[in-house]
């Protein structure tokens, strides 16, 4: 193509651009006809023949000049367009089937005859339902994507995805369905499920193992502790006589009970306290914690802000575990905020689901830890043994709901706990 026809393609793409050259075109031929006509013609001649004439070199003129410039190109650009469109649709790595009014296949890629393992002349004029049995016409009417079963010549059935369009096409055929193999897709699913449960089995079963083991070193540590305790409590007197200073022993029974409750927290998480179940309200468990946190929030200058659902939601669980749970997560806000900030508390009922977010405006959860915030014995404490969250995940998984928390774009960290309501409670069923 040279470069002038190039420039004429390019100033032909707007229907304004067209119209503007045909205006042009017809005037620059009919001003050259009417100032040459003068001289091709006597002065005699009749006016109507020679208005007759006219008409006729602007005719004889105008066609083919409009042919070169306007039609001819227009006509080369359909033509690239249609190829460049079929050549797209030829090579698509989807099947792409046409569909007329009755639901007969008009047309089919290379991709459909893969698809289908069928040759392309025998997809077309073949109902569509003799390929994709629930593709109806109702179906069609709808657009919109659906995920079908396609069916291939030896009557073996595989997932598809059919995403449907109409044509602008007034003919018959006016709808186009691009076909999808999703089997592919559906076998990496699976493996994908299939080596999340494998790693959620083994991860059970390191926990199960760790609890174990937790268990069994926590009882052969706790009775020595208490015989030590016990033995300083009962010889205070003794060893102040004997010189003793009251300060040390003071200090070695603090290191005791710090000792003491590291080691209930083992017990704690390798043998969980099953509970008395019952139906209760959000509320009671909510002001139970709020009342016991109240005097240190006072004393860390830390504003209580609480968002609670009306009327209250109830549980089907145990008050006493929940109640440790949120006070777990309330004292963890608390230690995040030395320096005041403020504790926010929300709870949302949607779906049968209860949804509540204890958040603070602290530092944030530190990023070497928000991927394992769970994980026992992980913790950002100077003093913590990192089993308090592990204890609060459990307790929320034994309720049947979810724990997770994240760091807030504003700064500070939120943890959100997700329990169903007391109708939908599948807990009730297993007691």
């Amino acid at each position: 193509m040279s470069k002038a026809t190039r420039l004429l393609t390019n100033f032909l793409q707007s229907p304004l651009q067209i119209l503007a050259m045909m205006l042009l075109v017809v005037f620059g031929i009919e001003l050259v006809v009417m100032l040459a006509l003068p001289y091709l013609t006597p002065q005699s001649m009749n006016p109507l023949i020679r208005a007759l004439l006219d008409a006729g070199l602007l005719t004889v003129v105008c066609a083919p000049v409009l042919w070169w410039l306007i039609v001819g190109p227009l006509r080369r650009i359909a033509a690239q367009e249609i190829a460049r469109s079929e050549t797209i649709v030829a090579n698509a790595g989807e099947g792409i089937l046409t569909i007329d009014r009755s639901g007969t296949i008009t047309s089919a890629n290379r991709a459909a005859k893969k698809l289908f393992e069928l040759p392309v002349e025998e997809i077309i004029g073949v109902e569509i339902r003799s390929l994709i049995p629930e593709l109806t016409f109702d179906n069609i009417t709808q657009g919109g994507e659906l995920t079908l079963e396609g069916l291939r010549p030896n009557r073996e059935s595989f997932p598809l995805m059919v995403s449907i369009s109409q044509s602008p096409s007034k003919s018959d055929v006016d709808t186009i369905a691009i076909v999808r193999d999703l089997t592919e897709h559906q076998r990496l699913q699976e493996e994908r499920v299939q080596a999340a449960r494998e790693r959620e089995a083994l991860k059970g079963q390191q926990m199960a193992t760790l609890a174990q083991l937790a268990t069994g070193v926590a009882h052969e540590i706790r009775n020595p502790l208490t015989s030590i305790k016990m033995l300083i409590q009962i010889n205070r007197d003794r060893f102040a006589e004997q010189g003793l200073p009251t300060e040390d022993l003071d200090l070695v029974e603090q290191e005791i009970y710090r000792m003491e409750r590291s080691v209930n927290g083992l017990l704690e998480y390798g043998r969980p306290e099953q509970g008395e179940f019952r139906d209760f309200s959000l509320d009671e468990v909510l002001q139970k914690t709020l009342r016991l946190i109240r005097g240190r929030c006072e004393e860390a200058g830390v504003t209580i802000q609480t968002d609670f659902s009306e009327p209250p939601a109830t549980l089907y669980g145990d008050p006493v575990q929940l109640q440790q749970l949120l006070l777990n997560l309330c004292l963890n806000a608390l230690d995040a905020m030395q320096d005041g900030g403020k504790l926010s508390l929300e709870s949302t009922v949607s779906e049968g689901e209860i949804h509540l977010q204890v958040s603070d405006s602290g530092s944030g959860i530190a990023p070497e830890i928000i991927d394992k915030l769970f994980s026992p014995f992980v913790t950002s404490k100077p003093n913590g043994i990192g089993l308090g969250l592990g204890i609060c995940r459990r307790i929320a998984e034994a309720h049947h709901g979810s724990l997770t928390g994240r760091n807030l774009a504003e700064g500070g960290a939120c943890f959100e706990l997700i329990l169903p309501d007391a109708e939908h409670s599948e807990l009730r069923e297993q007691d």
